[in-house]
C-alpha cells in the first residue's frame, strides 16, 4: 500500500486531501479485514508507510518496506523473504479492491491446484491479483496492460495458466467512474470503503 498521504492521487480532480487520505484509510480497514477473514494464508504486508507497517506487524502479519523505487521492485523484495520462508506459493492481492472477500482468494487457491499461474483480470486490462506457483514461477510485472504481458511470461515459461474473472476483483478504485462500479457491485454488501464512497459520491460525480 501506498503512503496514505500520497495514495490516490488519480482521484484529485475530483477529492481534495484529506478525502484522498480518508479513502486510503478506508481501503485499509478492508484490506486488514480481507486478511483476518482470510487466515489460511500467510500474509506480508508491503508499504512505505510507517503507520501501515506498524498496524500490520502489530496484528501479527510480515512486513516489507518498500524502498520508493516502484510497485513491482517492492514486491520483489517481498518475494525474496516469501521464498526463504519456504512458501510454495504466493498470491498477490492490491490493497485497493474494497469488494474482495476470502471466498475469492480461496477461488484462486482452489484454480492454483491444477494451474501454476492464475491471473485475475482487471477491467482495464490489468492484473487484480495473482497467483504463482513457485511464488517465482515469472516476474511480476504489474502495471497497464499488464493481464497479457503476465500471461505471456506464463507461455514463455512452459507453465499452465488460468484466466480466473473475479466480479468482485475485476475493479480497483482509481477513477471516479471506478467508484461507480465499486458501488454497484457493492449491492449492500460493503464495508468501511463503500460507505465512504457513498457519503462521497456526490462530489465524485460533480454534482
Amino acid at each position: 500500500m501506498k503512503h496514505l498521504d500520497r495514495a490516490k492521487a488519480r482521484l484529485a480532480s475530483h477529492l481534495d486531501p484529506d478525502d484522498r487520505r480518508a479513502l486510503a484509510e478506508a481501503l485499509l480497514a478492508d484490506a486488514m479485514k480481507l486478511v483476518d477473514d482470510s487466515d489460511f494464508l500467510d500474509w506480508w504486508v508491503v508499504s512505505d508507510d510507517p503507520s501501515v507497517l506498524a498496524l500490520a506487524e502489530g496484528q501479527g502479519l510480515h512486513i516489507v518496506e518498500d524502498a520508493g523505487d516502484g510497485l513491482n521492485e517492492a514486491l520483489a523484495l517481498a518475494l525474496e523473504e516469501i521464498v526463504a520462508s519456504g512458501a510454495e506459493s504466493v498470491t498477490v492481492v492490491p490493497c485497493d479492491l474494497p469488494l474482495a472477500r476470502a471466498e475469492d482468494l480461496q477461488d484462486i487457491l482452489d484454480t492454483g491446484e491444477f494451474s501454476s499461474i492464475v491471473l485475475i483480470p482487471a477491467h482495464d486490462g490489468g492484473t487484480n491479483g495473482l497467483y504463482l506457483r513457485p511464488p517465482d514461477a515469472i516476474e511480476m510485472r504489474f502495471g497497464p496492460q499488464s493481464l497479457s504481458v503476465h500471461a505471456k511470461a506464463a507461455e514463455a515459461a512452459q507453465l499452465r495458466c488460468s484466466i480466473l474473472p473475479l466480479d468482485r476483483m475485476e475493479f480497483d478504485i482509481d477513477t471516479a467512474s471506478d467508484v461507480g462500479e465499486v458501488l454497484d457491485r457493492a449491492d449492500g454488501d460493503g464495508g468501511a470503503t463503500v460507505e465512504l464512497l457513498e457519503r462521497l459520491g456526490p462530489v465524485l460525480s460533480g454534482d
